[in-house]
C-alpha cells in the first residue's frame, strides 16, 4: 500500500492540474479556430481573431479606460493601505484583530451584492458621476488585498534599524521614511501590482456602476458576448489571463506568493 500512495498522489495532482487548466487551454484553442464561432480548431489554427481585437475601437477605449482605472485605484488603495497595515502591525491592542479582520470583510461580500449597494447608496445621496464612483469602488475592492500583501512584507520588517535610528535621533517619520520604506519597496510595489490586476479583472461590481461613457474591458466583453458567438472574445480573455499570470510572476519575484497566502 505505501508504494502506491506516491503513485496515487501523482494521479490525483494530474487531475486537480487539469481540472484547473482544462478551462483555460479549451479558451486558448477556441481563439485559435478558423470558424466564425465559438469552436475547436478541428480545421487549422489562426490568429485573425487576435488581429480583430484592434480593429475594435469600443473594445480599446474600455481597454484604456480599465487601466487608467486600475492604476488610480491601486495607486489609492497603496496610499490608504499602507497606514492602516503600519499601524495594525505596530499595535499591541486586542482590537488589532478584529480591525484586521474587518479590513477583510469585502473579501467575502459577493461583487455583484458590493455594486448593488454601491449604486443604491449612491443614487439615495444624488451621487451620479459614475467615474467617481466606480474608482472609489474598486479602491475599496482592492484595499484588502493591499493591507494583507503590506501586512507580510511589515512581518519580514527589520525593527532593529528602525530601534537604531531613533536611538540615534531620527524623528518617527523621519526614521519612517528612510528606514521602513525602503524595506518596504518590493512589498509596496507588489500590492500595486495586486491590486492593479484585481481592479482590472472586476465584472461583477462594475457591471452596476459602468454605463453611457465609461465602462470597463471586462464589462465590454461581457456585454459584446451577450450579443456575438464568435471567438473574438476568447482571444481578448487568453491576453487578461496573461496579464493575470504576469501579475502573479511580479508578486513571486517582489514578496512571495507563499509568504503572502500565509500572511506573515
Amino acid at each position: 500500500m505505501s508504494r502506491r500512495l506516491p503513485a496515487l498522489g501523482a494521479c490525483w495532482t494530474a487531475l486537480v492540474l487539469l481540472f484547473m487548466l482544462g478551462p483555460f487551454v479549451a479558451v486558448i484553442l477556441v481563439s485559435l479556430t478558423t470558424r466564425d464561432y465559438l469552436s475547436l480548431p478541428d480545421q487549422g489554427f489562426t490568429l485573425k481573431w487576435y488581429a480583430a481585437l484592434a480593429a475594435q475601437p469600443e473594445l480599446a477605449r474600455a481597454a484604456a479606460q480599465s487601466l487608467a482605472l486600475a492604476g488610480a485605484s491601486a495607486l489609492a488603495a497603496v496610499a490608504l493601505g499602507l497606514p492602516a497595515a503600519w499601524g495594525l502591525a505596530a499595535s499591541r491592542a486586542r482590537w488589532a484583530g478584529a480591525t484586521r479582520t474587518l479590513l477583510m470583510t469585502p473579501l467575502f461580500i459577493p461583487m455583484i451584492l458590493s455594486g448593488l449597494a454601491i449604486l443604491a447608496m449612491s443614487g439615495a445621496v444624488g451621487w451620479t458621476d459614475r467615474a467617481s464612483r466606480l474608482w472609489v469602488a474598486h479602491v475599496a475592492l482592492t484595499l484588502p488585498y493591499v493591507v494583507r500583501t503590506l501586512g507580510a512584507s511589515l512581518a519580514a520588517l527589520d525593527h532593529a534599524q528602525l530601534r537604531a535610528a531613533r536611538n540615534l535621533g531620527a524623528a518617527p517619520l523621519a526614521a519612517f521614511w528612510h528606514v521602513v520604506l525602503p524595506q518596504l519597496r518590493p512589498g509596496m510595489a507588489a500590492a500595486f501590482v495586486f491590486a492593479f490586476i484585481v481592479s482590472f479583472d472586476n465584472v461583477g461590481m462594475s457591471l452596476f456602476l459602468t454605463g453611457p461613457g465609461i465602462s470597463t474591458l471586462p464589462v465590454s466583453l461581457y456585454t459584446y458576448a451577450t450579443y456575438n458567438n464568435d471567438p473574438m472574445v476568447a482571444a481578448a480573455s487568453v491576453l487578461m489571463v496573461l496579464v493575470s499570470l504576469l501579475a502573479v510572476v511580479l508578486i513571486e519575484r517582489m514578496i512571495g506568493v507563499a509568504r503572502l497566502v500565509r500572511g506573515r
